[in-house]
């Protein structure tokens, strides 16, 4: 239970690095099957990337995110540093670990909140956070959640998967998702890491 509050707390930190700023238009990526609500309004996903992070404090190397943002071109912001405000990220979470602990590449199948890291563990989390017109930080934690992974190509990619999700502040996320577009990982890795700052 401490990693998993430690690797809320670094995944949201690694979206408040980021710095406020406008940005350009978005990646295209395929509308998203999710609904629901993140501060007390509707998110609807206008940029979605999977990523791989080789050094994510939150989750082991060769794990999967799908980071879905209610702002266009996520990954420009992410290389960039930059941030539009105001704005919400969710963070999906997904760690399959083989019987001897090891990470291995995800599978069909519901992925759980406990048993991070620990052999044949299916652990999926997901963590939101928004940054408001002046750059002030806030994130959700869920009480409840079901993440169905749905289908799953070599290596990780593409992911489709199914959630629902509640949170403590009365928010709740549900719907399909699908993920395949990558971002630079170093720059991920930067992002997903660096202490809460904006320009």
């Amino acid at each position: 239970m401490a990693r998993n509050l430690k690797g809320v707390t670094l995944a949201l930190a690694g979206w408040f690095a980021l710095g406020c700023g406008s940005d350009a238009a978005p990646a295209g990526n395929v509308q998203q099957g999710l609904s629901g609500t993140t501060f007390g309004k509707p998110f609807t996903a206008r940029d979605t990337l999977l990523v791989h992070p080789e050094s994510w404090k939150s989750a082991d190397a060769g794990s999967t995110a799908i980071l879905l943002s209610d702002t266009p071109s996520l990954c420009n912001q992410i290389t960039s540093g930059k941030t539009t405000a105001p704005g919400s990220l969710v963070i999906i979470s997904l760690q399959e670990n083989a019987a001897d602990g090891s990470v291995v590449d995800l599978e069909l199948g519901s992925f759980v909140t406990h048993g991070q890291g620990t052999a044949s563990a299916k652990y999926g989390e997901v963590f939101v956070s928004g940054v408001d017109a002046q750059c002030g930080f806030d994130k959700l934690s869920s009480d409840q959640s079901s993440i169905q992974v749905t289908s799953v190509g070599p290596k990780s990619r593409p992911v489709s998967a199914s959630i629902n999700v509640h949170f403590t502040s009365g928010d709740s996320l549900q719907g399909n998702i699908a993920a395949s577009i990558p971002c630079d990982e170093a720059a991920v890795d930067a992002y997903l890491n660096r202490n809460p700052k904006c320009d």
